[in-house]
Parts: C-alpha cells; sequence; structure tokens
C-alpha cells in the first residue's frame, strides 16, 4: 500500500484547541501507524496572541512548521515534487489565494503530482457578523465569485463536515462531484473508564461545583453564552459551568458584566481549556449540555456530549439541528430566547428519571458508538488513495 508524504495547511494549530485543529490532529496521527509522514504547516498565532510559537515542533509524531502571519498570510516552505497530498484547511484569503493560484499553474504546467484537498470547517459560509462591517463584505464577495471559481480550478476534494455546510457550498457554486460529507469523530478518550482515569484534582473541583449544565467551546460571541446565562436566573439549584479557550477578551468582559449585573458570580464559572479524559468527566457528570450558538458548521463538543449520554438543548441555526433532531436525541430551540430555553433545561431537570429523558440520553450513547476519530481516518484514507490512483 502507498504510504503517502502529507502537508496539511491552516492558521492554526497546536497549542490552539479548535474544531478544526482537533480535526487536523485526531485524523492525521492515526496515518503515522501506517508509515505515512505528515507535516502541518501554521502560524506561530495563538488565538489571542501573534508570533509567539517556535518555528518548529512535533506533536504525537506529527511534525509542524510555523510561520509569522503576515498581511498575505504565509506561503509554506514544500517541495511540491515530493509530496503526495495538500490538504488546505479552513478557508482564509490568504494563504489559501496563492496556494490554489499556484496549483493551477502546476496543472496547466502538468506538473501537479498530489492529490489536492480542502476542509472548510465552515469557513467557507462563515458567521459573517463576526467580521468588521468592511471585512465582511469584501470576504463575502471574494468567497462566492473569485473564491468559488479557484476552489472549482484547483481541488481535487472538498471536504464538508456536514450535510449542512455540503449544501451552502452546492448552493454557492462549488462542484458538487469535488464535495463529499465526512463528519468529525470523537476522541478515543471518551470510551474509557472515565470515573476511574479521570485526574483527582478535576474530580475534587467538580464535585465542589455541585449540580451543573455545561457548556464547551471557546470564548467568542457565535457561542452565545449570555442567552443560557440570562436563562439561569429562571433556574434553582443548578449552577453552569463554561470550558474553553479565550478567543475575545472584551466578549468575555461583557460576559463577566452580565453575570455580576444578574448577581450570578457564584453560579457561573469560567473553567478555561480542558482537554482529554478530565473533558470527557466534566461531560459525563453534567446534568445537560447547552450550546445556543449562533452557527456552526458541525460541532464536535455536541458530538462529544452526546458520546456521555447527554441530553444536548442547542440552538436552530446552521448545522446544529443536523446533528440533534428535536425531540428525538435533544432539543433545538430559537437561539436568542433565554425563557425558552429556561424552561426547556427546567423540564430536562425534573424529568431525567423519565422514559423520555431516558430514550435520548441512551440513543445518544448508540449514536456516537462508532464515531471514532479512527473510522474517521480510514475514510479519508480511502478518499485519499483513490484520488492518488487517477493522479
Amino acid at each position: 500500500m502507498r504510504k503517502l508524504r502529507i502537508h496539511v495547511i491552516n492558521k492554526y494549530f497546536y497549542p490552539v484547541t479548535g474544531g478544526g485543529e482537533v480535526n487536523i490532529q485526531e485524523t492525521h496521527k492515526h496515518f503515522l501507524n501506517k508509515g505515512w509522514t505528515v507535516t502541518v504547516h501554521s502560524s506561530q498565532d495563538t488565538l489571542t496572541e501573534k508570533n509567539v510559537l517556535a518555528k518548529y515542533d512535533e506533536i504525537e509524531g506529527i511534525k509542524i512548521m510555523r510561520y509569522p502571519y503576515r498581511k498575505f498570510g504565509f506561503f509554506p516552505r514544500i517541495d511540491w515534487n515530493e509530496t503526495d497530498v495538500i490538504s488546505l484547511h479552513n478557508f482564509n484569503i490568504f494563504p489559501h489565494f496563492q496556494i490554489m493560484l499556484y496549483v493551477i499553474w502546476l496543472k496547466l504546467l502538468k506538473k501537479k503530482k498530489f492529490i489536492f484537498g480542502l476542509t472548510p470547517h465552515g469557513g467557507f459560509n462563515p458567521e459573517w457578523i463576526t467580521f468588521g462591517r468592511l471585512a465582511g463584505i469584501i470576504k463575502k464577495i471574494y468567497h462566492y465569485t473569485v473564491g468559488v471559481v479557484l476552489i472549482n480550478a484547483s481541488l481535487d476534494i472538498v471536504r464538508a463536515v456536514s450535510e449542512w455546510e455540503h449544501d451552502q457550498l452546492v448552493l454557492k457554486g462549488v462542484n458538487k462531484k469535488k464535495v463529499v460529507t465526512l463528519t468529525n469523530g470523537i476522541e478515543n478518550e471518551a470510551y474509557l473508564d472515565i470515573e476511574k482515569l479521570a485526574s483527582k484534582e478535576t474530580k475534587e473541583k467538580i464535585k465542589s461545583y455541585g449540580k451543573y449544565i455545561l457548556q464547551v467551546g471557546r470564548i467568542h460571541p457565535i457561542k452565545n453564552y449570555e442567552i443560557t446565562i440570562k436563562a439561569l436566573v429562571k433556574l434553582k439549584d443548578i449552577n453552569y459551568l463554561i470550558v474553553g479557550p479565550d478567543q475575545d477578551l472584551q466578549y468575555k468582559l461583557k460576559l463577566k458584566n452580565l453575570i455580576k449585573k444578574l448577581k450570578l458570580d457564584e453560579r457561573v464559572k469560567f473553567l478555561g481549556s480542558v482537554t482529554g479524559i478530565d473533558k470527557f468527566y466534566i461531560m459525563k457528570n453534567a446534568e445537560l449540555m447547552v450550546h445556543m450558538a449562533s452557527w456552526e458548521s458541525f460541532c464536535n463538543v455536541v458530538h462529544e456530549g452526546m458520546s456521555q449520554g447527554l441530553v444536548c438543548i442547542v440552538s436552530d441555526r446552521t448545522a446544529l439541528p443536523h446533528l440533534v433532531k428535536d425531540g428525538v436525541n435533544g432539543y433545538c430551540l430559537d437561539v436568542y430566547d433565554d425563557e425558552a430555553l429556561a424552561k426547556k433545561i427546567k423540564f430536562v431537570l425534573e424529568n431525567k428519571n423519565s422514559p423520555v429523558i431516558k430514550g435520548i440520553k441512551k440513543r445518544n450513547i448508540q449514536l456516537a458508538k462508532d464515531h471514532t476519530w479512527e473510522n474517521v481516518s480510514k475514510e479519508v484514507e480511502r478518499f485519499y488513495l483513490n484520488l492518488y490512483k487517477s493522479i
């Protein structure tokens, strides 16, 4: 079997642990066991700091090459004749523009000898209001005109991580024949003896919080934490834990001011980034998961919460209703209705031993049973090997 040499390009990578970065790490680390080589090319930036990470690094056998992220991004140092797969992630204007343009040039010269793939993670059709007004307009026009032309002319495969993202790509003009849907997976730790393996420190901390509802995600406006904070006022004897890295410090300050105003200081806790077994321990011991985000291309954390048998209450926006079917394996509500959210949380808490809620928990565990990153990586491998035959 062919041992492929893979080069992955994304603005962020470890120690940044967002959905896209987890996808890259978890999918590609399995290829190392097959003797494949994986190199990730990324910036030296974290979510909150610029040019602070080392130029060279390695994690679980994945080599990392980092570059200063300048006005036009960065152009990775790759021997294009000595690689088998170039994998773009997200859909930034730079460096994606010059890379796609370069691949088109190689195709014209008949010198392209590698698979060229893209996984947008929703970056092709993001929540536009998260950009500045002018930047959002420019980016949107670029994506749906020049961006579509470059994708269709340069890419061999475009991986959508949800049916919603697939439909959005095709709707905007991306060649349907190039788009495949393959959802994200769940980390192996989700299937281990979590109660036994979680750290003593995490166990003690979580015990001190009593009964709690949980949301996991980066601290960013699209995660819409304030709706759950407002709903909490209408609930008694339940706390709200937020797990995730800071990305927007101004937004976090806004949340803290709201918490103070509503006198919820003792009931809302920011735990920062938690990974591995400890993350799943916090999920497993939650009363339920809330995720009222205004935008998601898939939502790894809800997927992970389902694996622990959590009832998940999510917004009815973007990809979330594709993952959580209202009344079947969770509940979908209007994204900004804190009154409805409070009522639904109360319903789940008061009926947690009912056949309805037990049925949802059971279906979630069953649904997530085979959704491992190992199985996802096997599908990606199949795509790569099939495409490589046609080069």
